[in-house]
């Protein structure tokens, strides 16, 4: 047998073992919540110290980043740095570290079956395809724990950590590898922006894509067509929303905070895990939207709007399902 055959056969046979340890890192996840927040917590608030020690101004850019050299060790520390508007250019960052091994005890205990059941393919198989097969579903497992983050820091501003660092009125949230891939979890950017500028976006085929994770504050926006497009992640926070159709758009953990919809439509749109609070609405559609896990503000809304799928879907702010 030929390495490649053996490493493709060594592969194979573990395959249903990883998706086993999907799901047991969900179940970790789910059950972990408390733990997590309070190490990432923990984490702002070493930064909040430092940035208060070392008179830093302004903090713009938050990376959590997961340091790959402590996985063959069995650890999982994740790093945050924090700089100002330079980004990485940026001479004096701030620094904490949060220990997330909690989380990762499944892939750490997945590697050692690994490293035993390999000695059966005579060295065709090495540590290093062991090593290069458990760093690629943590790295998945990461992409999910992303996820989850998404939606919990949508209250990080409360948190008195976290408030505590010194921030302007634009500033983002970055989980990934260091110095490497990461994914946004939350850009926040309360500058005023013009109503052209929405506009211009949802023309260009381009610009519309960088409308995901965008912030709108205090701007009225009328008109416009969002059918189909990206705009996962989007925040609209005390906004008023006119004519707009959003119809069949991709809005996945959209955001409506304190915001007047009048006549706007969400017809078939995927508005999964998305968060509509203290809205006012009038005449809007949301025939055939995916609500499931959505959240909404109980007052001023009514159940004809929605169908019997959808009001078992949907969630009332509180945690009651309609």
């Amino acid at each position: 047998m030929k390495r490649a055959e053996a490493l493709e056969l060594f592969q194979d046979r573990h395959s249903k073992e990883a998706e086993t340890l999907t799901e047991e890192f969900i179940k970790g996840m789910e059950t972990g919540v408390d733990t997590l927040m309070e190490k990432i917590l923990c984490a702002f608030g070493e930064i909040a110290d430092q940035a208060q020690e070392n008179d830093k101004p302004m903090c713009v850019f938050f990376l959590f980043s997961l340091l790959r050299y402590d996985l063959t060790q069995d650890q999982a520390r994740v790093r945050l740095d924090v700089m100002d508007g330079s980004w990485f250019l940026d001479r004096e960052p701030l620094y904490a570290e949060c220990d997330l091994t909690f989380l990762f005890v499944p892939y750490f205990r997945w590697r050692t079956e690994l490293l035993k059941d390999m000695r059966e393919y005579m060295g065709k198989v090495n540590k290093y395809d062991v090593e290069h097969m458990v760093q690629g579903e943590v790295m998945a497992a990461v992409r999910r724990l992303t996820q989850l983050l998404r939606i919990l820091f949508r209250s990080i501003e409360a948190q008195e950590n976290f408030a505590r660092i010194p921030k302007g009125k634009a500033w983002e949230i970055r989980f990934g590898e260091y110095r490497d891939y990461n994914e946004i979890i939350l850009r926040m950017n309360r500058e005023p922006r013009r109503k052209e500028e929405w506009l211009e976006k949802l023309d260009d085929e381009a610009a519309s894509r960088k409308l995901q994770f965008s912030w709108w504050h205090e701007i009225t926006l009328s008109s416009g067509s969002c059918m189909g497009k990206r705009l996962d992640y989007i925040v609209f926070e005390k906004c008023s929303l006119q004519d707009i159709d959003f119809g069949n758009a991709h809005m996945a953990g959209a955001r409506f905070l304190n915001c007047r919809l009048e006549r706007c439509s969400f017809r078939q749109t995927n508005l999964t895990q998305a968060e509509f609070d203290n809205c006012q609405f009038t005449d809007c559609d949301f025939t055939e939207a995916d609500l499931q896990q959505a959240v909404f503000s109980r007052e001023g809304l009514e159940a004809e709007w929605f169908d019997e799928k959808q009001q078992d879907e949907m969630l009332l702010s509180g945690g009651m399902e309609e």
